[in-house]
Order: C-alpha cells, then structure tokens, then sequence
C-alpha cells in the first residue's frame, strides 16, 4: 500500500494526477526580477491547465560558505553538445542570491494559491523555507548522504522529498530510515538518471517500481533528459511527481541547462501530461460506455437473410449471412440461434429480428 502524501492542497499518489514540479531552481543566478519573471510565466501556465497539478519548485542558495574556495571544477554542457568547465566556488557565487530577497518570491506563490518546494543545503535554509510556507522541502541527491540536514529537514513536519541521484538502494534506504526515525513519514522518492543531460539508456525507468514496493511511498522522476519524452513515460510507469527545469534559453551554456525545456512550452506539457494520465484510465473496460466527446460508434454485425426466407425454413449459413449495422439479432448470439427456425416470411437482404424465428423442437427440448 503506498502512502499518499499532501502538498498542501495536492494529494500525491498514484490514484491521483502526477504532480508536475516546473524547477526554476537557480537558473536566474541570483537575480531576483528573473526569478520573479519566471514565476509569473510558470503560475501563468499552471492558471492555464487547472486540473493538472503543478508546483514551483526551485532552492535556496544564498551563502556562498554552502562551497570551499579552491581548484574543483564543474563541467556543464549545452544541448549542443558544447562543454565549458567553471570553478565550482565561482558558480556559486554567482548563483547565491540574498536570502530576503525569497521572501517575496515565495509570497507570489502564495498569493496565487501554489505550493512550491525548495531544495535546501543548509540548516538556515531550511528553516527559512519552513517558515516561508513551502509545502516540501527537497534533499538534493548530494546530499542524500548528509544525515544531519536529513534529521533537520525531518524535523519540521513538513513532506521531504529525497533525490536519489546516484545513490545505491543502501543509501537510499538509510535516508528513508534517517527522515523516518526524526517523525517524518510524508516522503517521496525521487529518480535523478545520471547525466546532465542524461541519455535514454542511462534512464532506468524501471526503478521507480523498485522504490514504490520498497519504501511504500509515491515515486518520482527528477527528469534529465534532452526533451520531455521521460517524463510521459514516468507517468505509465506509475510515477507521482514529475520534475522538469523550465527556461527562457534552453540552448544556454549553463550548469544544468542543457535538460530544460523551454518555459513557454509548460503549458502544452501539462496538457499532454494529464492527457497521458487520462490515457491510462481503467484497468477494465465497459464496451458500452459513453465518453464525452467519442465521435463515432463501434459498429457490430447482425444476421441478415441471404436469400428469401419462408415460414418453416431453417437458420442456417446456406439461409443466412451477416452485415453491418447490427439491426436484427445480434452475430454474438448466433450459436443460440443456429438451427432455430422462420416463423415468417422475411425478404432477402432483410434483418432477422427476434421475433421472426423460434427455437425448433429439437433446440427447445
């Protein structure tokens, strides 16, 4: 039985639509107008499709002590295939942004009745997003092996969603097990393929079904790939939340560009998102249910008299053949009516209705 989990007003389960996570992250590199430009595109979008669920989703990075001053480099790569390498000290630095100038970010959210979720690496970011409203807090896959900010997240009462990233399952149970020993059972965990952008074949889908049996919580996909063709698969393989980074510039050169979509395209995403989910519908079929907006019929066949029929003559494949539509007796009940006989005359090319045969003595008996 898997747990289902509130994103303040988003139920998260599989029984419900999965919930989209449009991840402005910190692609706006500390400029807060960006941010708040984003924000207004992303809620825009999310006004547009209603009854497809949506969060922003994005992190606090707001002190650059989060990284050690020295020669480790970070290499990134554009869609394109272009690399460029960046001391990691200086790529933070130009992402941290002031941690008030969150604050009324995050009251846009508010504002406009949408949850977000923030990833956080530190205590102080942590709390800061607790106290700010976030409906999740995230644990980066970085940091899925950082017991302490797990306790500490754990510890608000607040759904934490855990990024597995490259971990393997014995990490990614210790994290479970850590949030769940601080009192946090709202978790959700998340698949991060490796790569930035990750290829098809180091997608490893599969393992959403793996978590799901495992931890008894909603899974999801933290989507690395080039366009958006995982994520609809992550929805039939039973995948609760869906993450993508959305962007003005998706052919950036920039750390973690190279698999965002454009923010423009977030409102045709989230229509084939629940269209998707629509998709997948029931595991039984009812033939003769009526949908809303099924143009068409599913035309069966029915028994027509082949030649003309008198009173007393048999039902037959010499006397009787089959056509569309199904005006007489339906062709599924030919068996049963097989060697009953005419009661009336019925002309050739004519439906044989019910009321012009009878079983014979034989088939009566």
């Amino acid at each position: 039985m898997t747990r289902s989990v509130n994103l303040q007003k988003i139920q998260v389960s599989p029984e419900h639509r999965p919930v989209f996570f449009a991840e402005i992250g910190s692609f706006f590199n500390g400029d807060p107008d960006l941010a708040a430009s984003m924000i207004e595109r992303v809620l825009a979008a999310g006004a547009d499709c209603p009854e497809q669920p949506m969060v922003l989703k994005t992190e606090i990075l707001n002190n650059p002590e989060i990284c050690l001053p020295g020669d480790t480099l970070e290499t990134y790569s554009s869609k394109s295939g272009q690399t460029r390498q960046e001391k990691y000290r200086d790529l933070i630095e130009r992402k941290v942004m002031p941690i008030a100038s969150y604050v009324p970010l995050f009251k846009m959210c508010r504002d406009a009745g949408v949850p977000f979720v923030v990833s956080v690496y530190d205590f102080e970011a942590a709390s800061f997003a607790a106290d700010h409203g976030a409906a999740a807090l995230k644990i980066a896959s970085a940091n899925i092996v950082h017991v302490p900010l797990i306790r500490y997240v754990a510890s608000f009462g607040l759904p934490v969603v855990i990024d597995t990233g490259r971990a393997t399952i014995a990490e990614v149970y210790r994290a479970v097990d850590t949030a769940r020993e601080q009192g946090c059972q709202d978790l959700i965990v998340q698949h991060s393929p490796d790569g930035h952008p990750a290829p098809a074949i180091a997608q490893n889908l599969r393992i959403l079904e793996t978590y799901k049996r495992a931890f008894g919580v909603p899974v999801g996909l933290s989507d690395h790939y080039v366009g958006v063709e995982m994520c609809m698969l992550a929805v039939a393989l039973g995948a609760s939340v869906l993450e993508k980074g959305v962007y003005d510039d998706p052919e950036e050169l920039d750390q973690d560009i190279s698999h965002v979509m454009h923010i423009a395209d977030l409102g045709r995403v989230l229509r084939t998102i629940r269209d998707c989910w629509d998709a997948l519908g029931k595991p039984a079929r009812e033939a003769r249910e009526k949908i809303d907006w099924v143009i068409g019929t599913s035309q069966r066949q029915g028994v027509v008299a082949k030649v003309a029929l008198r009173a007393g003559d048999p039902v037959s494949l010499e006397s009787v053949r089959f056509a569309f539509p199904c005006v007489g007796i339906p062709v599924e009940h030919w068996d049963l009516v097989d060697g009953w006989t005419i009661t009336r005359d019925v002309a050739a090319d004519s439906p044989v209705c019910w009321s012009d045969v009878r079983p014979t003595d034989k088939a009566a008996s």
